[in-house]
């Protein structure tokens, strides 16, 4: 009869055994006390993002009356950047629209994406999908968040969406979102934390993710509507300037079926395979979008293949 390897002849436990159980109640002990941790940090989050949630929930009452708020919320409660992007469309084409156009969804924070962002902007180096600072709207952080990735992690054009709870007459949501572009890091000046410094020129920035979106033949409809109003002179929450003309670009996508990777994709790998995706099911879109990325293909000088297109008369040396 073969052996009990994990007691002795005489019935104790062997030296094997031991080490086992030893490492056995070892591990879990780690993952109490990470566990705890966690929960600890947790708890403290939600106690320090209080004032944003807070603050922000009160615009709830005036956005189901269609009176969408004019800024987002840092988690002090302290104003963040101007609203300057509407959309209309399913969460799924909100996110085939943009990583069409190249964007990632952005990471969530926390502890390992934090300690990257924080080496790969040392570093000078990367990172695709970067986590961005929350900022709240009805209550809660942002839904979404999509960048396109700069030289380094320490620029990138970013923007950040909520669903507002309306509707449009088609029954898809209505997203708000604020986009602004990082261009370092800096200090924040009102809490003393490594953050983003954001360019000044909300704009050129709101803009940039018109050209994007439409490039991607997604867009069906735009128009423009008042934020502020006006031109107007800010700083947001982390001590930013900007400056822009108050107004917030209103787009409508295509109401067509997407794909399950649509709002996940986070790097390049998944890029890839989204962009396979999106070219197969191309011919969904409807004709006004295909004809619209023409439109905007044409002015940027690009083809339809996003190669550049020939130029007629070359420009004189300077």
């Amino acid at each position: 009869m073969a052996r009990n390897q994990s007691v002795t002849t005489s019935g104790a436990p062997s030296a094997r055994a031991i080490a086992a159980w030893g490492a056995a109640t070892v591990g879990l002990a780690v993952v109490g006390v990470a566990a705890g941790r966690l929960a600890i940090v947790h708890r403290r989050t939600l106690r320090a993002t209080r004032p944003g949630r807070t603050l922000s929930a009160s615009h709830a009452a005036n956005a189901s009356r269609g009176q969408d708020p004019l800024t987002t919320f840092n988690h002090h409660g302290h104003i963040g950047d101007p609203i300057n992007v509407q959309v209309v469309g399913t969460n799924g084409q909100l996110g085939a629209s943009f990583s069409t156009a190249g964007w990632y969804r952005a990471d969530e924070i926390g502890l390992l994406t934090s300690a990257r962002i924080s080496v790969d902007s040392m570093l000078s180096r990367v990172y695709s999908a970067a986590p961005v600072s929350d900022r709240y709207l009805f209550g809660r952080k942002e839904d979404y968040a999509f960048e396109r990735p700069g030289p380094n992690v320490r620029e990138r054009d970013h923007i950040r969406f909520w669903n507002t709870g309306r509707v449009a007459p088609d029954s898809r949501p209505i997203w708000i979102g604020s986009a602004t572009k990082d261009v370092a890091v800096e200090l924040s000046h009102t809490t003393h934390l490594p953050t983003h410094q954001i360019g000044p020129d909300l704009d050129a920035e709101r803009a940039l993710v018109i050209s994007e979106l439409a490039q991607s033949g997604y867009v069906i409809g735009e128009g423009t509507r008042p934020g502020f109003g006006k031109e107007t002179h800010g700083v947001n929450g982390g001590g930013d300037p900007y400056f822009t003309d108050g107004m917030i670009a209103e787009l409508r996508l295509a109401d067509v079926r997407t794909h399950p990777l649509a709002t996940h994709v986070r790097g390049p790998l998944g890029a890839r395979i989204a962009r396979f995706l999106e070219r197969l099911a191309r011919n969904r879109l409807p004709r006004e979008g295909l004809e619209r990325a023409e439109r905007e293909l044409a002015r940027l000088g690009r083809s339809s293949e996003g190669r550049l297109a020939p130029i007629q008369e070359p420009t004189p040396a300077r």
